[in-house]
């Protein structure tokens, strides 16, 4: 996480932090929030910078401060490890922290300790957290960074600051994208799938895991058009057996389902998701309750793979859905047809 990359968008919210800082009245506990991909890490890795590097503009990226924050090597700044499968916090992990705060900074006036990406962090260690974040030593912030803010339990939100982080204008996307020297073209591509989401578009354009998620996605959308359930069996079989990729999917997918009801009352309404055509496509054959019931069976199926649910089952429950969504969607259209005639 780098301390000195131009953070785009999000005035607001760095503002805000700023003053906090400026005012000597920076809380101890704060959640930034908000889907993966728009820098919630980074805005993190920077806040830190900010308070702990001496410089009259800080964070300057090249005194020692910034150098040993940019390596991960300060020694009054933890990372706090993940642990498991689902990437959560292990009890032995949170009870090394506790046991870590009374022990006073030793490079300047404040510890931190991140939390990143705790989506997965189980009630019992939250818990455990739980004193620590209340009544923390005056030297000792918390830093937690989630997609959601419900991952946390509601006496741990109660005793934090929570911020949302939003997506960048296309614009600044392809701004961004632009300064890291991808050609004008691939800036196009890329915000057209991910539109402001940075982190997303930058791991479109040098993943090629990422591109063929993408591009399974489309062809997901295209199958339920034809209604063809062989291919989007296929389509599901190719994600193999990585689940964070099979999720993945299945918020492409559900975002272009939610583009297709918009654009039914909408048809020019700017998309959200990785196929803007598909989505114009499936408008003009969903119905309301059909785009809802393949909602449902997309949400459905993320729930069974969070869980750990057999995970081509999973999606073969969720291919079956959404035919029989389409399927009911097509027989009600021509139903109301029949009617007018």
């Amino acid at each position: 996480m780098s301390t000195h990359t131009k953070f785009y968008g999000n005035e607001s919210l760095r503002q805000n932090l700023r003053q906090m800082q400026a005012r000597g009245r920076m809380a101890h506990g704060i959640l930034l929030h908000g889907a993966a991909g728009l820098g919630k890490k980074t805005l993190a890795a920077q806040l830190i910078a900010g308070m702990l590097c001496q410089a009259e503009h800080a964070p300057c990226g090249n005194c020692r401060i910034c150098r040993m924050l940019e390596k991960q090597q300060h020694p009054d700044v933890r990372w706090v490890e993940h642990s498991g499968k689902l990437g959560g916090f292990s009890v032995e992990t949170v009870r090394s922290v506790c046991a870590d705060l009374a022990i006073p900074p030793s490079e300047g006036d404040a510890k931190f300790y991140v939390f990143a990406d705790c989506d997965a962090m189980d009630p019992r260690t939250q818990n455990l957290l739980l004193k620590a974040v209340e009544e923390p030593p005056d030297y000792v912030y918390f830093l937690f960074t989630a997609e959601s803010p419900a991952v946390l339990l509601p006496t741990v939100r109660s005793r934090i600051v929570s911020e949302a982080v939003f997506p960048v204008t296309e614009a600044e996307c392809r701004e961004a994208l632009g300064e890291r020297g991808f050609s004008p073209e691939a800036c196009e591509d890329a915000v057209g799938v991910f539109h402001g989401n940075i982190g997303r578009c930058l791991a479109y354009l040098e993943e090629d895991a990422m591109r063929e998620t993408v591009t399974l996605t489309k062809t997901a959308i295209n199958s339920i058009i034809k209604k063809d359930e062989y291919t989007m069996l296929q389509t599901a079989a190719a994600l193999g057996k990585d689940r964070s990729r099979a999720m993945q999917f299945l918020l492409l997918l559900d975002r272009t389902i939610r583009d297709a009801m918009v654009r039914k009352h909408q048809p020019n309404a700017p998309c959200i998701g990785c196929d803007a055509e598909g989505a114009s496509l499936l408008a003009r054959q969903l119905s309301s309750s059909g785009a809802q019931n393949m909602h449902l069976a997309v949400n459905r199926a993320y729930a069974a793979l969070a869980a750990n649910v057999n995970l081509p089952l999973a999606l073969s429950a969720l291919c079956a859905a959404c035919m029989d969504a389409g399927t009911a969607s097509s027989l009600r259209s021509q139903k109301k047809g029949r009617k007018l005639l």
